[in-house]
């Protein structure tokens, strides 16, 4: 059999070149295409829901959130299981899906189902980020050697650069940020000139939002006349 096998390549020198060819294209092909995960993908389709509530008790977080938001997840398409979790504060819930769902028409259905649940004013329940338990993660760091550049600076660097390029590559489902420090501004408040002007603090937060209130204008062109408005904020 070996014999034969070696008579023929022999005798068809063209066509085992051809097909080795063809192999090394299929390699490089399939090499390229092959997903870089750190263990097989064995976790099911799933997505979190998570709600934030500040200062509430759990109890209060299970009846008011927990338990309307679960109810109106019951009707989505593929689902196998609805577990959740209520603590101090937050609401988390994970909806499974059989295997046989597509997970980004999963996430679809959980929006369309959170718009119809009716929760407490000032509430808004997301969705966690589509990303497998088994997936691979990396960690880096940014430094620089310019003194220059602080600490501030490159957080702010990593907030408006380095993270919106890293969230456009593709199969990138998140990227948390830890460290650095972030840029704030103050005003320092004089309880005598306060006094002084007849002002309250109350006031003065009110001055500082309005301060920060942004209002668009445009104009209206007629003839050669162009009149400029905007709108009272």
């Amino acid at each position: 059999m070996i014999r034969f096998l070696v008579d023929f390549a022999l005798r068809n020198r063209m066509l085992m070149l051809a097909m080795g060819v063809l192999l090394l294209i299929w390699g490089i092909i399939s090499f390229h295409n092959l997903p870089i995960e750190a263990y097989p993908d064995v976790a099911d389709k799933y997505v979190w829901v998570i709600t934030q509530w500040p200062g509430r008790a759990a109890e209060e977080v299970e009846q008011q959130v927990t338990i309307p938001i679960q109810t109106q997840l019951n009707g989505v398409g593929h689902l196998t299981h609805l577990r959740s979790v209520s603590l101090a504060g937050l609401s988390f819930i994970t909806v499974l899906f059989d295997d046989e769902s597509d997970n980004l028409q999963n996430r679809q259905q959980v929006l369309e189902k959170l718009t119809l649940v009716n929760l407490p004013p000032g509430l808004n329940p997301q969705i966690g980020p589509d990303f497998s338990p088994a997936g691979q993660i990396y960690f880096y760091t940014l430094q620089s050697t310019n003194p220059q550049y602080d600490i501030m600076d490159l957080k702010a660097l990593q907030d408006w650069v380095v993270f919106q390029h890293l969230m456009s590559v593709p199969n990138v489902a998140s990227v948390s940020i830890f460290g650095g420090e972030t840029r704030e501004y103050q005003v320092q408040v004089d309880p005598d000139k306060l006094v002084a002007y007849g002002l309250s603090i109350a006031q003065v937060e009110q001055a500082l939002a309005a301060n920060n209130l942004n209002g668009g204008g445009s104009f209206i062109e007629k003839g050669r006349r162009r009149t400029t408005f905007a709108p009272l904020v």
